[in-house]
């Protein structure tokens, strides 16, 4: 099927939506869900989460850049448009996230300002710009338009600026400072961050506008790693997490994109914590965030621990179904996690532990970086 070009010549109405069930807001029955099983630690039990993970939306993205904001006459015709070719919701709920990263700007601006004045659907689709509110609030109503049920959340994020408490430092208040959403599809609730999923502020506070699949594809655990909601209810775990447990969470390595572009599931990064001890053994371990996903050599990089001068090759363990490596940590500095990148010049990608461990020393090689860790006196 052809689809045309969103243009303002379009004249079809939306169809009426279906009305949207409120006192189905998502709840979690703590007593229930207590007596389940535990979830295994390289696993996901949900097929339908698992098949999230590996599902490929190049389809409904593409579909999505077909839309240039300035061509749109109104929010209910833009979600006629994206949602018209789908009949899966998770696609809908997909086409919408994404149009907003190709479309609405983070408002950095008002953001640094202070002056950030409430924003509707109709008026971030004028502006173009947005901050956490105004996404989760556009992205809100566009599922609504198509028939999805969807809430924006407010609560905690530790977004741009956030720094981990210092030892000894008292605990503050429960302080809102972001938006996103929780949407219900597929007969399944999910938490989305549409903010983040469309970019983020550099360190310079420069707007890099940057899809970030991952704040779509989120298990509620992972995504509560960085969210507190106000309404405990939106967390979509099956114990609740207090304030404090959130808060004062050991603050975690800086996990830039490229560990999940290489289809890696950062929850399963151990350790998971900035700071190792110095002088003592420690194992690292991570694994792919989806068990559909290949682990053969062929299609993976070759993933090495750097202490000081020592390469270290991760070694794919079946029982465990991650990569691992036990090293010896010495008295400071960093240890990198990386994946070899080129060997003599040509990709490495693929090439598998043999062939490395016969070039090491001998050819020159460079490497992707992605993990650091801190080594520290614990």
């Amino acid at each position: 099927m052809a689809f045309t070009p969103f243009t303002a010549a379009m004249q079809t109405a939306p169809p009426t939506p279906p009305p949207v069930n409120l006192a189905s807001k998502p709840t979690v029955n703590l007593d229930i869900l207590a007596e389940a099983e535990p979830e295994p630690a390289f696993e996901l039990t949900s097929t339908t989460s698992s098949c999230l993970q590996c599902r490929d939306f190049s389809t409904v993205d593409a579909h999505a850049a077909s839309f240039p904001r300035h061509t749109v006459r109104s929010v209910e015709e833009l979600a006629y448009a994206l949602a018209d070719p789908f009949t899966e919701e998770i696609d809908k709920a997909r086409v919408a996230f994404t149009w907003l990263h190709y479309n609405i700007a983070y408002d950095a601006e008002a953001f640094f300002s202070g002056n950030v004045h409430p924003s509707t659907a109709e008026s971030t689709l004028t502006s173009g710009l947005a901050v956490c509110d105004g996404y989760a609030g556009l992205y809100e109503r566009l599922l609504d338009l198509m028939g999805l049920q969807a809430y924006k959340v407010t609560g905690h994020g530790k977004g741009y600026g956030y720094q981990a408490l210092a030892d000894g430092e008292p605990l503050p208040e429960m302080k809102g400072n972001h938006a996103w959403n929780c949407i219900y599809v597929d007969g399944e609730w999910r938490l989305v961050d549409p903010c983040w999923g469309s970019g983020h502020l550099d360190q310079g506070g420069v707007y890099n506008a940057k899809l970030a699949p991952q704040w779509f594809i989120s298990s509620p655990t992972q995504f509560g790693t960085r969210h507190f909601p106000e309404d405990p209810s939106f967390q979509l775990t099956p114990e609740e997490v207090t304030w404090e447990e959130y808060i004062l969470a050991p603050e975690a390595p800086p996990i830039p994109a490229i560990v999940e572009e290489l289809g890696f599931d950062p929850l399963t990064l151990q350790p998971s914590t900035k700071y190792i001890p110095e002088r003592q053994f420690v194992t690292f371990r991570l694994s792919k965030r989806c068990e559909h996903m290949s682990t053969a050599d062929e299609d993976n990089y070759v993933l090495v621990i750097n202490t000081e001068k020592e390469f270290t090759p991760m070694n794919y363990n079946e029982t465990e179904g991650a990569w691992a490596a036990t090293v010896f940590i010495p008295r400071a500095g960093t240890v990198n996690l990386y994946a070899v990148d080129t060997i003599d010049g040509n990709d490495a990608f693929g090439v598998g532990l043999v062939a490395y461990n016969k070039a090491k020393g001998q050819k020159g090689m460079s490497f992707k970086g992605l993990v650091t860790w801190t080594i520290a006196h614990l």
